[in-house]
């Protein structure tokens, strides 16, 4: 690993994962922290960095890789993820680059522990979105099932016990012998079990099973007997009450553009990813009333809490969200302290990296600098000052625009139409996007089921017009489809704060051959092609008022 200058960084308070230190400074050296005090304990050459509260590096317990996802977690202050479903291509392909950048090469990432393939019945959750995968079909399969995983770098085991009842569905699922079975084959070999449930009746089975940590929090509310028998079991739980937030606010906005601290460290594409979402169709949302309830049920009778996120379902990015966990955590019921160690020291204990989680000498720098005193108002998480992973500098400036941030973003574009896909073989009713086509086979451009209506977009995926039923969007797309892609378009890059004219050259699917109307503009004679993930387009001046 590259060393790097020592530095001791002075702050008002120190937060240890556990408690507020007496202590003023913290010194780190070669990657780990090297001595914690006062001002005594500072070297002659160190570097000196003052600020609010310091924090170990934040962890969030519940995510899904996508490529360059760990990158991202490192820019908001989470040093590491833990993975509770993914394939080993991701998987690899994060840890060689975290690797490279713990060896110097790039900005520092955060770490990353997983599952691996979770276990789950054939053709049961979540199939849609990771096909093809290994099942299990029963108890015989537990041993090598658990082994196939050990041998993918598998820190823990995730088991799925969800048949679709929670959200009126009726999906394959294992049973609690198959669990149970996986339970001992992955105790067998010092592996924690994380058990995927939705119900409060899921809950108490999996935890009677003998699974270590309830992935989510039920969403329906649990009686106090299923709350005492799930708390008398020792499991621990990962509350998710973010998903709440893949729903819009009331002003049609998404909860996580709503906080300015986190919102202005976002990407301007990764922000153009929310806004989407919130346009997307989706069911009512539900108010996470009855979830938070449990959560603080279950910790008030003892049950350890973590924080996790479950990136990157909707309205969910990566090292950002956890901050929005930890203030859903706090509106629960837990004391901010509380929600600080359901991020720190109590995930670290329950996954076993006794070097992290805490500011204890020895440990990894994994340390957090904010403004502000998160353990009396918890939102101070998300003013970060200065972050650390191992010592090392995450460079957030360098994300945007990154080859990390377009594969992040483009796996889970393939991810969505994928489950999209098969949401419609399954549902041939359930509204989803739909081509228009001319007589004679020519895409003219596509509907796109919104919670407001349908929108007429281009091939490329441009609004054609406002949100309206699906047979007046049909007539838009089917009148100006093509005759729109002759107009002058107003288009702003995405590392731009100006809009400007354009005409269309040539339209792909993912990307346009624009010609600058502006004569000043220094450019080829034929245009320039430009990713669309990296530009806005709209068909009228954006500050006029039917501009979109």
């Amino acid at each position: 690993m590259t060393v790097h200058q020592p530095f001791t960084v002075t702050a008002a308070r120190l937060f240890d994962g556990s408690e507020v230190l007496a202590a003023t400074h913290l010194r780190v050296a070669e990657g780990r922290i090297d001595a914690i005090g006062g001002s005594e304990i500072i070297g002659h050459d160190d570097a000196l960095i003052s600020g609010g509260t310091l924090l170990p590096g934040l962890i969030d317990a519940h995510v899904h890789l996508l490529p360059g996802c760990t990158q991202l977690a490192a820019t908001f202050g989470v040093t590491t993820v833990i993975d509770q479903f993914s394939k080993p291509d991701v998987i690899d392909s994060e840890r060689a680059a975290i690797a490279a950048a713990l060896a110097g090469a790039g900005p520092a990432r955060a770490d990353l522990r997983t599952s691996s393939i979770g276990a789950t019945a054939p053709n049961g959750h979540p199939t849609m979105a990771y096909a093809p995968i290994p099942y299990v079909t029963g108890p015989g399969d537990a041993p090598r099932f658990v082994e196939a995983r050990i041998a993918e770098g598998a820190t823990h085991l995730k088991v799925i016990y969800d048949d679709g009842s929670g959200a009126m569905l009726n999906i394959a699922s294992l049973d609690p012998a198959t669990i149970e079975a996986l339970v001992i084959a992955a105790h067998r070999h010092g592996l924690p079990v994380v058990a995927h449930v939705s119900t409060a009746a899921g809950a108490v089975t999996v935890a009677r099973c003998g699974v270590d940590v309830l992935a989510h929090v039920p969403f329906e509310r649990m009686r106090e007997a299923e709350v005492r028998d799930v708390a008398q079991t020792g499991v621990a739980l990962i509350a998710t009450l973010s998903l709440v937030d893949g729903f819009p606010n009331a002003d049609g906005g998404m909860p996580l553009l709503g906080e300015p601290g986190l919102a202005a460290r976002l990407s301007p594409r990764w922000r153009r990813v929310l806004d989407g979402q919130s346009r997307r169709w989706m069911p009512p949302p539900p108010d996470g009333a009855a979830a938070r309830e449990n959560t603080l049920a279950l910790f008030q009778s003892g049950v350890r809490v973590l924080a996790g996120t479950d990136a990157p379902n909707p309205g969910l990015v990566f090292g950002a969200s956890l901050h929005r966990e930890l203030q859903h955590l706090v509106d629960a019921g837990l004391p901010p302290t509380e929600a600080l160690r359901a991020a720190t020291a109590t995930p670290a204990d329950v996954f076993e990296m006794p070097d992290r989680g805490r500011l204890r000498i020895g440990s990894r720098a994994d340390i957090v600098l904010v403004n502000g005193d998160p353990t009396a108002d918890i939102t101070a998480t998300q003013h970060l000052r200065t972050i650390w992973v191992a010592g090392r500098d995450p460079a957030p400036e360098t994300y945007s625009g990154s080859t990390a941030e377009r594969e992040a973003i483009t796996a889970l574009r393939e991810t969505t139409n994928k489950i999209v896909a098969a949401i419609q073989d399954s549902w041939p009713d359930f509204p989803t996007p739909e081509d228009v086509h001319r007589d004679d086979g020519e895409l003219l451009g596509r509907l796109i089921p919104t919670s407001g209506g349908w929108q007429a977009t281009t091939t490329f995926g441009a609004a054609l017009g406002a949100i309206t039923t699906r047979d007046e969007a049909f007539d838009t797309v089917l009148g100006q489809g093509l005759a729109a892609l002759a107009e002058t378009w107003w288009v702003q890059p995405l590392d731009a704060r100006n809009w400007h004219e354009a005409t269309l050259v040539e339209v792909e699917p993912d990307r346009l051959r624009l010609r600058w109307k502006d004569p000043m503009v220094d450019q080829p004679p034929s245009g320039q092609w430009y990713h669309r993930d990296d530009i806005n387009l709209s068909r009228t001046r954006p500050d006029e008022p039917n501009g979109s």
